[in-house]
């Protein structure tokens, strides 16, 4: 799925929704609550060295390999179901078909070399094959892309629809308990509850699925109420913009949750595995959460698409079982949050802290600056969230371009073992700056700018820089 469509990221308000809970269904939100803030203060007590607080000392095993990545990358429900209920089942190929591509092109050619490098985050990895210039860069590029705004607003949302409360309430909650267990047990903290996460969000879709089978029909039902469009492979999506969702689909392989679940893993085949098995869970969750995102459409066809899933669980799910959805559908998101966090505090901590300032800091040192680089990025995080009045998906989509532009090039042809002095460097900036020139020319240029996404300027440009340097140092290799 693509992991920048996460919630609330239209233009325009929210369209009122009556959402009723019994007090079955509050008691399991309550247990969910309860379950993570008991995961996060036993494991607070194990906090030991910077390795083990910031890679949960490099022993994830293939289980919680796969259940963390799983959820991790799975934040964006609500913009899926926004999307299956536009779009149809081509939702499938533009969130689904082109990512498992990428998927595939990661466990093969990236996990067991990232896990054998024994790194600790993706700008590392690039400080490696490019230099320090450019592995500062790097981690300037890396915290701007897993800020996680949006993902913060999407929690915010979830919290709202279950407790009734303000929007901001329910994210300035979410974000203090997910700051209270990572903070406490760090990455092994993440860990974990993103192992609980990931079955309540696999059991959640799956109920939903099944419900919606039996109480509104099978295939029949689709097929008179949906759209033509809505059951065609491609529907009304362009080859442009099928192209466009292919490139995004490509920042899988320069996403840092990705690199620092490998950096973590208990061995190199271990990475690579649960690169694959992920794969497979992942094709699972797209199925239900395309065919159900299809359901609400035919059932609920004037519904607010942003709350496609919640709508429809809320007219077909049961006491106790309703509860158990949308205990999921605040999981999903949550398991997303707490990961992209850790991230961005560990690019604070390690990146610039002791890579740049403080080269000789100690263990406790940095342990003790990623709990405040965590509390810094929710802080920040919710702040952005709540300043965007849930208008936000323009920027979100240059930031995530911008990295992806930047980091790609120089990443897979560094990791080829072509490494001309000053390549990566030169690539990064200009894929940077080809994405911010191209987003303003969007915004303030002619309207034929609009047509072609940011991410291909940007990509063309490092590309190109990258190739450049290697002419000027005439096409060597080696080290930067």
């Amino acid at each position: 799925m693509a992991p920048w469509f996460g919630g609330v990221i239209a233009q325009g308000p929210m369209r009122a929704a009556v959402f009723s809970f019994s007090p079955l269904d509050l008691a399991v939100v309550g247990l969910f609550l309860l379950a993570v803030l008991t995961l996060g203060l036993r494991l607070g007590r194990r906090a030991g060295p910077a390795e083990e607080f910031l890679l949960a000392g490099r022993r994830l095993t293939l289980p919680m390999f796969v259940g963390s990545l799983v959820s991790t990358w799975y934040g964006g429900i609500l913009g899926v179901g926004e999307i299956a209920f536009s779009d149809g089942v081509v939702t499938w190929v533009t969130q689904g078909g082109f990512w498992y591509l990428s998927y595939f092109v990661f466990a093969f050619f990236l996990a067991e070399r990232l896990s054998r490098s024994k790194q600790v985050t993706l700008p590392d990895q690039l400080g490696l094959l490019h230099g320090p210039r450019a592995r500062v860069v790097a981690s300037l590029l890396n915290f701007l892309n897993v800020v996680p705004v949006a993902y913060m607003l999407s929690m915010g949302l979830v919290a709202h629809l279950i407790l009734g409360c303000p929007v901001w309430l329910g994210t300035v909650l979410g974000a203090t308990l997910v700051l209270g267990y990572s903070a406490l047990g760090g990455f092994r903290a993440v860990v974990y509850t993103d192992l609980l996460q990931f079955a309540l969000m696999c059991v959640a879709v799956a109920l939903l699925m099944i419900f919606a089978v039996v109480k509104l029909g099978g295939s029949d039902y689709l097929t008179l109420r949906l759209p033509p469009a809505h059951l065609q492979p491609r529907g009304h999506v362009s080859g442009q913009e099928l192209f466009v969702w292919a490139l995004i689909a490509l920042s899988t392989l320069v996403d840092p949750n990705f690199y620092q679940r490998c950096y973590a893993a208990l061995t190199p085949r271990v990475a690579r595995l649960g690169v694959l098995c992920s794969i497979g869970f992942w094709m699972l969750f797209d199925v239900c959460t395309t065919f159900t995102g299809l359901y609400a459409r035919a059932a609920l066809p004037t519904a607010d698409p942003r709350l496609a899933y919640p709508l429809l669980a809320n007219r077909l799910l049961p006491p106790g079982v309703k509860g158990i959805f949308f205990v999921g559908l605040l999981a999903t998101v949550m398991g997303t949050v707490d990961s992209y966090c850790f991230v961005a505090a560990t690019t604070l901590s390690h990146d610039f802290f002791r890579r740049t300032l403080r080269p000789d800091a100690t263990d406790e040192t940095v342990v003790r600056t990623t709990r405040w680089a965590l509390l810094f990025t929710v802080v920040l995080a919710v702040l952005l969230s709540l300043a965007s009045g849930g208008s936000i998906k323009g920027v979100w989509k240059t930031l995530g371009s911008l990295s992806t532009s930047a980091l790609l090039v120089p990443m897979l042809l560094g990791q080829l073992g072509w490494r001309p002095r000053g390549a990566g460097l030169a690539a990064m900036l200009a894929g940077a700056g080809g994405t911010l020139g191209w987003a303003a020319l969007r915004r303030f240029g002619p309207p034929w700018a609009r047509r072609l996404e940011v991410m291909v300027p940007g990509l063309g440009l490092s590309l190109s820089a990258y190739a450049g340097a290697g002419l000027l140092s005439r096409g060597g290799k080696g080290t930067p």
